[in-house]
């Protein structure tokens, strides 16, 4: 009874105030309070009015601040989840850069954010609608909106056109920089996962000697059971772009049984997998779990 008369509370708390009506001071006050507990965008909206009511307008001012965070925040949050479920679902090249495109309709994405998205969701540079945008990064470019050395999205702008050995040379770059710039990192799940990562990276710069001794290095680290199958990914990502087959499909066969961010859809579209995706173990193991 209590759980529904709060939910009770909350809708009435959160229900929108016809124009015609004036709630009373200690019902716009009971709306501000509710807003220190509830963040949602939704809430803090109704704050801020509550509080423009009250004539507060600094508090106003900051809560609609803080709605407009939360806004993008979803916003951002929601295009990931989209972008994910389209690549695990198979909606493929044309359901990812539908999305983005989506996104962009509805508000404005700057240069940036598009790196963010390209490098993690590198199936998006397919076509070259980015790669003049690309081209203008910099690590001292004048204009904030492309201030980043960005060799990893340089590096798949590259491969993606078909130019492995420029790919490589800006591979080389971003390994450069990390050995500069070691992770201060202590947890041990986010080592492993980055090591595994630093042995990919070590892979496609072509240095395989030192890829597969920091690889070996990150499997021999302890890693939680929470956290074993986002590090195993990467383990398997650095395999596949050593070539080794056998043991990435160990990891693979792994993380197509427990929930991941594997599925056969992404394994059969994502670029990280092209270098085995032909293999017939690599098949064999679609077919198994298709």
């Amino acid at each position: 009874m209590r759980s529904v008369l709060g939910a009770i509370v909350v809708c009435l708390l959160l229900a929108p105030t016809p124009l015609s009506s004036q709630l009373t001071e200690e019902a716009l006050r009971a709306r501000i309070e509710f807003a220190a507990t509830d963040t949602h965008a939704e809430a803090l909206i109704q704050a801020a009015d509550a509080s423009r009511l009250l004539r507060e307008y600094d508090q106003a001012n900051e809560f609609l601040t803080q709605a407009m965070a939360a806004i993008e925040a979803t916003q951002f949050d929601a295009l990931w989840s989209r972008m994910s479920l389209e690549l695990a679902s198979g909606g493929g090249v044309n359901g990812v850069q539908r999305a983005l495109r989506e996104a962009r309709s509805l508000r404005e994405v700057p240069p940036l954010e598009i790196a963010y998205w390209v490098n993690n969701f590198p199936i998006l540079l397919i076509g070259g609608e980015f790669d003049e945008m690309i081209e203008r990064f910099s690590a001292d470019a004048e204009d904030p909106n492309y201030l980043c050395a960005c060799y990893d999205r340089k590096a798949w702008m590259h491969r993606v056109a078909g130019r492995p050995e420029m790919a490589q040379v800006y591979w080389d770059s971003l390994v450069a920089f990390q050995e500069a710039n070691p992770s201060q990192t202590t947890d041990q799940d986010v080592l492993a996962n980055e090591r595994g990562q630093m042995a990919r990276n070590y892979a496609r710069a072509g240095r395989e000697e030192e890829a597969r001794r920091i690889l070996t290095e990150a499997m021999a680290m302890p890693v939680s059971e929470e956290a074993l199958p986002s590090v195993r990914r990467r383990w398997a990502q650095a395999f596949a772009e050593l070539g080794d087959v056998d043991e990435a499909v160990e990891h693979l066969d792994y993380l197509l049984s427990v929930p991941s961010l594997i599925t056969v859809q992404t394994l059969e579209t994502r670029l990280t997998w092209e270098p085995i995706r032909d293999h017939p173990e690599i098949r064999a193991l679609l077919d198994r779990h298709r």
